[in-house]
């Protein structure tokens, strides 16, 4: 049908229309990333990049600066979080018990959680600036949660490592217990009973742990550094419009969400991929083998391996017919293999993305992970603590990774788990199958969380979203006041009609003794 010139200019006046009102006016942005670590800022970077670019004034307090200004980006620096950090992650290894390791990590982040806030130039934030939104990290430093309040703007979470019950607690969410695993517990969906037993005990730990050793610690924070918000930490800590979740069902498994919930596993990847630098392209392009790249993330650095676990890697390596890029963060390597390339740091997505590169030796972090997914790549993972035994058990259970332990790491098991991924095709079809599943989204994560977050400023907060869930307390969100009132009275019946029952019976017997007294 052929249309008028009337009908054309409405239809492209409505398209006009409707795109303007996805549009929202330019906003002040808070952004607090301040971890010694590396991998929250860089899992969120791209995305507070892209706020930038769209206009949004965007302060971020972290411990990383920009080497180069960014256009409406401004650093707020706390650098002093890096003191004795090396000395934590080392203390952070040592094997404790559960409720002891807990203990040790809400340590940790109560002493970063007061260093920011007393930081001076946060101190500068907090007395003369005024934000339209804030976004920060979902980990334990329950007293920056107050930003909200002080600056009466609405809050979105980011969870760097997915979901867990102290974030269900936050949004309002049920995650049955059953098959949605502790993130530290080493476990995947698919779990046998005594698993289930140990996952429920785990999980009821961390949440009596968060209310009986973080919460009250955190609220003293507030007391003392901000003393004029007078609201229950709870009240705080459950204000959130929108949780973005660092995962997405192909790297974990499907699960409930409430709405204010979104997945935007992977949003920190180049989705087109850089050169390599020149160095690194001539040392592929030197011969025709396959490529593995080694790389323990962030925390765990190669160069503080001690030396025999360092001789039978290169030892190994060595013997492969293989070329090697390993982030080794000393300039040099003792007994390096020829086939061997170290550097500090490599570009890992653009890496990863090589078609040379056939297999990647990780730590199982979920950054990592959801690179390797994204490009397709097998893992081999060596996990040394929190999320990462689960992400390569998953690995494992959806075909693509193998695990080995870390710790004890022998020789011929490591060798020859590395031949068996080169050589058994069954590891790059199973990750090139996962890839696609990722890829297929309606739009790419990043798009995804920038929709929400413009979608919080032009809703003020989208309070709609808001759970009733969140507002309850546990006894109240899981039923436990009315399904408690029924088991008693279901229990109060049973025991009078027993009593009742026993009272006739005893007096049936009553009368059958007097009849054979008058008998005899």
């Amino acid at each position: 049908m052929k249309l008028s010139i009337t009908q054309t200019l409405l239809l492209s006046l409505l398209f006009i229309l409707s795109f303007t009102i996805q549009n929202v006016e330019s906003a002040k942005i808070l952004a607090v990333f301040p971890f010694p670590g590396p991998s929250q800022y860089i899992l969120v970077q791209p995305y507070l990049k892209a706020l930038a670019a769209k206009g949004h004034e965007v302060t971020v307090i972290n411990a990383f600066p920009q080497k180069q200004p960014i256009a409406n980006y401004r650093d707020v620096l706390v650098m002093e979080v890096h003191e004795n950090y090396a000395e934590l992650i080392e203390q952070g290894k040592i094997k404790r018990n559960k409720w002891d390791a807990m203990t040790f990590l809400a340590g940790f982040f109560l002493n970063l959680t007061e260093t920011v806030i007393k930081n001076p130039g946060v101190q500068k934030l907090l007395n003369t600036e005024k934000f339209d939104l804030i976004i920060l990290e979902v980990l334990h430093t329950d007293a920056w949660y107050a930003f909200g309040r002080h600056f009466k703007a609405p809050m979105i979470g980011i969870s760097s490592f997915g979901i867990d019950p102290v974030i269900d607690e936050l949004m309002g969410n049920m995650s049955p217990l059953s098959y949605s695993p502790l993130i530290t517990a080493g476990l995947t969906e698919r779990m046998t009973y005594l698993e289930r037993l140990k996952n429920v005990i785990l999980s009821f730990m961390e949440l009596i742990h968060v209310r009986v050793r973080l919460i009250p610690a955190q609220k003293k924070l507030i007391k003392t550094y901000l003393p004029h918000i007078k609201d229950d930490i709870w009240d705080l800590s459950t204000n959130f419009s929108i949780m973005l979740l660092n995962n997405h069902f192909s790297l974990s498994f499907p699960r409930p969400y409430v709405p204010s919930m979104v997945e935007v596993g992977g949003f920190q990847i180049h989705y087109k991929p850089k050169p390599l630098p020149q160095d690194i392209m001539k040392f592929l392009n030197s011969s025709s083998e396959d490529v593995i790249y080694l790389s323990m993330g962030s925390n765990v650095k190669s160069k503080d391996f001690p030396p025999e676990k360092l001789k039978m890697l290169t030892e190994v390596f060595g013997s492969l017919p293989y070329k090697i890029l390993w982030k080794f963060e000393n300039p040099t390597l003792p007994g390096k293999p020829k086939n061997v390339f170290i550097n500090s740091w490599f570009p890992q997505p653009d890496v990863l993305a090589h078609p040379r590169v056939k297999l990647f030796i990780s730590h199982g972090g979920l950054l990592s992970t959801s690179e390797s997914v994204y490009h397709g790549k097998p893992m081999l993972g060596l996990p040394v603590f929190y999320d990462q035994q689960m992400n390569i058990k998953k690995g494992i259970q959806s075909g693509f990774a193998l695990g080995l332990n870390f710790h004890t790491l022998p020789r011929e098991e490591f060798k020859s788990s590395i031949l068996e991924m080169m050589n058994n095709q069954k590891y790059i079809n199973n990750a090139k199958t996962i890839s696609n599943i990722y890829h297929d989204q309606p739009m790419k994560p990043l798009d995804l969380a920038i929709y929400w977050t413009e979608y919080v400023l032009r809703h003020k907060g989208a309070v709609h979203l808001k759970n009733p869930a969140q507002s309850m307390n546990f006894i109240q969100k899981h039923s436990i006041d009315t399904v408690g009132v029924l088991v008693a009275a279901f229990i109060l019946c049973i025991t009078i009609v027993i009593i009742a029952v026993w009272k006739v019976f005893k007096f049936v017997l009553g009368k059958k003794s007097i009849k054979k007294v008058k008998v005899n």
